[in-house]
């Protein structure tokens, strides 16, 4: 096999591996906010939104989380390709 089909087949194989993976997820602790929880996982509070969204069926108001709640974090190609708000709705819930 030459170097070039070798390193597309290799490339094809981990995209199929990290598509089976299961999502990443964190666990709510005490004083935790998805703002909170966005700047340690995502990198950026304003990227909260995300975290809600990835997780409606278990967040009914955003502006509450209990700790030991189990919460999946989106992949980081969703946060890059999010559009981020400055607003005033950014401000952490």
């Amino acid at each position: 096999m030459r170097p070039a089909a070798a390193a597309c087949l290799a490339a094809v194989l981990g995209l199929a591996a990290r598509a089976d993976a299961a999502p990443p997820t964190v666990v709510v602790e005490r004083g935790d906010t998805l703002a909170k929880i966005a700047e340690r996982t995502l990198g950026d509070a304003a990227l909260w939104p995300l975290l809600y969204r990835a997780n409606r069926d278990r967040i009914k108001d955003p502006a509450r989380v209990y700790p030991g709640q189990e919460l999946t974090v989106p992949s980081p190609d969703v946060a890059a390709e999010a559009p981020r708000d400055d607003g005033p709705a950014a401000e952490a819930p």
